[in-house]
């Protein structure tokens, strides 16, 4: 019991070159808009739940912390590590470079799969700068 259920939560595998044909220049777009403080740029390939979770203020202080902990982001460094399908959601996973984070720091970007353009609808990032 429950199997089915369980199966479809495990991440499954997804058309890796497809998927980089919108989340490499998503992705970009995100990170050097972080580095200009555009939220506009930021948040235009957001889905309407993202736009309503993500809003000016919770960008300005993702901005802040990003300068204060991390530096600045290094243009054109992501580097494409894998992507996945979990439900009706693609996730692509990349690795930043930035000025102040000698590890990198891994960049989660979520995708809506349903009819019409792929919306970003969910974003993490982590690091150890950033975790601390």
């Amino acid at each position: 019991m429950g199997g089915a259920a369980y199966w479809l939560s495990l991440p499954q595998p997804v058309d890796e070159t497809s998927l980089r044909i919108y989340s490499d220049p998503m992705t970009e777009n995100l990170l050097l808009a972080i580095e200009s403080g555009n939220y506009t740029e930021f948040s235009r390939d957001f889905d309407d739940a993202m736009k309503n979770a993500l809003t000016l203020a919770n960008f300005q202080q993702l901005a802040t912390q990003f300068d204060s902990k991390i530096g600045n982001y290094i243009p054109g460094s992501k580097a494409f590590i894998k992507g996945e399908r979990t439900g009706n959601f693609i996730i692509a996973y990349y690795k930043a470079e930035y000025t102040n984070e000698p590890a990198g720091v891994t960049v989660k970007v979520v995708f809506t799969s349903g009819n019409g353009p792929a919306k970003i609808t969910g974003l993490w990032f982590s690091s150890p700068k950033l975790a601390s």
